[in-house]
């Protein structure tokens, strides 16, 4: 069977308890007859000193009436004998008629002989089965003799018995008072615990809508926070997850499709080389034409496939290096000028940037190719075409202006998606999959950027920036 938290806190908390008052009850017990007969001694102690300073101020003129008056005033006795163990005077009047000292009496001095001799005084003590205590202090008189103080305490027993029943009794409210005080603060302790272990217990169930709230200010409420951050954090993780694992079905769709039509051109066309060959060899050539463009256009999607999946592995895979924008810019002019020989559009650039920047120029240089590319393929055949770099809150803009037709603001977001386009009735031969703009998207957030659109009065600005 579990044990919740709670009981355990409850059961050490009971057990601490009761170990401590069984131990001061035990400790009490052991040592109440020392503690009795050590508090006697030292009143007895102070009365001897005294009864001898008083017989002292009389010149040692013992009057019974004296020593009355002394031991009535302090519940004592008061026995004054010689050497020879004689009475010289006493309270006692048994003592008095008997002439010298009894018993019990003459067995106190002889057990504190030693201390006699040594320091003039000794303590004598007997508990004994009649519930009595009685206690001697003895003092010895240079040239007089010995000084007895007696002292009976009636009831010890019974009055300590009494006093353990009262601790016992304290001892039971106490451990009461302590259990509801332990349920108490037990469930205070618990009720945050129980709250977070809820919550993560729907966390479990990927279920990140759950909060924990812990309304204490301690380590209890961080844990709490701890633990709402994370259940942010894995629901953000999920669902981009969740994104991703869908982006790659639809990866993985459009390639089939984009690929299907290749491979059926190929096929069909290997399949009737063996007849052309024999029956219409001058075709054969334009079959080998076709099966050879059909499978450059497979390999430049496979290749600009593996562009993407490069650049979505991050900033690592960079080659980052310190360059100026301008040496850029006469790469992509030059690339230009010779995949596009025979256009009759106008081709400018300008760069705004005064010093050198860093990132992968090669990849940004791609980035921008694409761009180009796209806004040749879009824009007016005749129309401008300008490349604008520059920097703004320490990043760099690259944009590229096409003249023509705008893109539809709800297809903005949609075009940097691998395989997406806008005109879904382009045909085959402008070899276009969709990609491109997917790998400047990736390029730049490889580089700590994004990508950005804008639809202006006389055509398309698309762009994307870089942290510098």
């Amino acid at each position: 069977m579990k044990k919740t938290l709670r009981a355990k806190y409850i059961s050490a908390g009971c057990l601490i308890i009761v170990g401590f008052l069984s131990f001061l009850l035990v400790t009490a017990r052991i040592l109440q007859n020392t503690f009795v007969e050590r508090w006697n001694q030292k009143q007895m102690e102070v009365l001897a000193e005294e009864v001898i300073g008083e017989i002292e101020s009389k010149d040692w003129n013992l009057a019974n009436v004296d020593l009355d008056t002394m031991a009535f005033e302090n519940n004592i006795s008061v026995t004054v004998a010689d050497d020879s163990f004689n009475i010289l005077s006493s309270t006692r009047a048994h003592e008095v008629a008997r002439g010298t000292l009894g018993n019990k009496s003459m067995k106190a001095i002889g057990e504190n002989e030693k201390a006699l001799d040594n320091t003039g005084k000794g303590f004598y003590s007997d508990f004994d089965d009649d519930n009595k205590a009685s206690f001697i202090q003895i003092n010895k008189i240079k040239g007089y003799g010995y000084l007895l103080i007696r002292k009976s305490v009636t009831g010890v027993n019974a009055s300590m018995f009494v006093m353990e029943i009262c601790f016992a009794i304290a001892a039971g409210v106490t451990l009461l008072g302590s259990i509801l005080m332990l349920i108490w603060l037990t469930g205070k302790m618990v009720r945050p615990i129980r709250e977070i272990n809820r919550v993560t217990g729907q966390i479990a169930k990927l279920n990140f809508d759950e909060k924990a709230v812990v309304e204490s200010e301690d380590e209890l409420r961080e844990l709490a926070q701890s633990v709402n951050v994370m259940s942010d954090r894995l629901k953000e993780t999920m669902e981009s997850l969740t994104q991703d694992v869908e982006n790659r079905k639809a990866l993985v769709r459009n390639m089939a499709h984009e690929l299907k039509t290749p491979i059926a051109v190929i096929m069909g066309y290997a399949e009737n080389m063996s007849y052309i060959s024999k029956k219409q060899p001058e075709k054969l050539d334009k079959y080998c034409t076709v099966i050879s463009n059909e499978c450059e256009r497979m390999d430049n999607l496979i290749r600009q496939m593996l562009e993407v999946s490069a650049y979505e592995a991050g900033g690592d895979a960079l080659n980052r290096t310190e360059f100026f924008v301008k040496d850029l810019l006469e790469g992509v002019r030059r690339w230009y000028e010779d995949e596009f020989p025979e256009r009759k559009g106008i081709y400018k650039e300008a760069d705004e940037t005064a010093k050198k920047i860093r990132g992968d120029s090669q990849v940004l240089q791609t980035g921008l190719y694409n761009l180009v590319k796209n806004a040749v393929r879009y824009g007016n055949p005749d129309g401008l075409i300008f490349i604008h770099v520059w920097e703004e809150a320490e990043q760099i803009y690259f944009s590229v202006f096409n003249e023509g037709k705008g893109i539809p603001v709800q297809e903005q977001e949609k075009i940097w998606d691998v395989f997406y386009k806008v005109d879904a009735a382009r045909t085959r031969d402008e070899k276009s999959f969709g990609v491109g703009l997917s790998i400047v998207k990736q390029a730049a957030i490889a580089h700590g950027g994004g990508v950005f659109v804008k639809n202006l009065d006389n055509g398309v600005e698309v762009g994307f920036f870089i942290k510098n």
